[in-house]
């Protein structure tokens, strides 16, 4: 069941329960904060008897002294994480959150667009764009966990900026001489790392070697979804172009942000 809340005045969302009690725990919100979800009339506080019958704000459960339970937790332990991360994705859930995202944060994802578009031109854009890429893939994150507006000042965000300046790069690289030389191979990289700049700007402690091997783990099973989302995105840019380009202003961000919303959704 996703839910929406209002942070900040602003809606945020859709979460599911345990990350709305995780938001909980860790002090982002509190049960005071009005929250909605499909069939709602209006917004309730995350207190209610809607929302209390649905586990939220249930605290996490302790793990029990008992050396049967610990032994059974310990077998168990090993099976999830090899899981961890492999889940799947909703093409239309990941646009829509995308744009959900871009009506919360105009001004940002256009700065985005006129800033990476002029850098492109230039000499320097050859390392500032990947490095804006990955703060822009931040951004996204922010907003949807915390509910935080994007300012143009969180995209040159130079934090962990070798890794998410040549990652992107290498990566890119690698992708480009398989297309050259052997097109599968191209194409098999591609869905590989994919999601690499997403793990970066979602995982910031992490290399961007280890960002590719997260980015492998998240896209494994969703080879058929992550083509047709390609396919989607790019069917959105044509739709964009349209109108002398204008729509462009508003598809290039949101094809971008659409792709973390997608990751975001298999790490789950």
């Amino acid at each position: 069941m996703s839910l929406f809340l209002n942070i900040n005045q602003q809606q945020a969302g859709p979460y599911e329960v345990d990350q709305v009690n995780q938001m909980i725990a860790n002090g982002q919100i509190t049960l005071k904060t009005l929250g909605w979800k499909d069939g709602m009339a209006n917004w309730e506080s995350l207190a209610s008897p809607t929302f209390s019958a649905m586990g939220i704000g249930t605290p996490p459960q302790t793990e029990s002294n008992s050396p049967v339970r610990a032994q059974t937790q310990q077998k168990a332990r090993p099976i999830a994480d090899s899981a961890q991360g492999n889940g799947s994705f909703s093409i239309g859930s990941s646009i829509g959150q995308a744009l959900t995202f871009f009506k919360g944060n105009v001004i940002g994802s256009i700065a985005w667009l006129v800033i990476t578009t002029v850098l492109s031109s230039t000499g320097i854009g050859f390392l500032l764009v990947p490095l804006l890429g990955v703060n822009f893939f931040g951004c996204a994150k922010r907003f949807q966990e915390t509910g935080k507006q994007m300012e143009i000042g969180d995209l040159f965000d130079f934090t962990k900026a070798v890794d998410k300046i040549f990652g992107p790069i290498v990566i890119g690289f690698i992708v480009f001489m398989g297309f050259v030389f052997f097109i599968i191979p191209g194409l098999i990289f591609s869905i590989w790392w994919t999601f690499s700049p997403c793990v970066l700007a979602d995982r910031p402690n992490l290399s961007f070697v280890d960002a590719m091997q997260k980015s492998r783990l998240a896209a494994k099973g969703n080879w058929i979804n992550l083509l047709l989302l390609f396919i989607t995105l790019g069917l959105l840019q044509v739709l964009g172009a349209i109108c002398l380009g204008i729509g462009l202003i508003v598809t290039i961000p949101v094809g971008h942000v659409a792709l973390y919303f997608a990751y975001a959704q298999c790490r789950k």
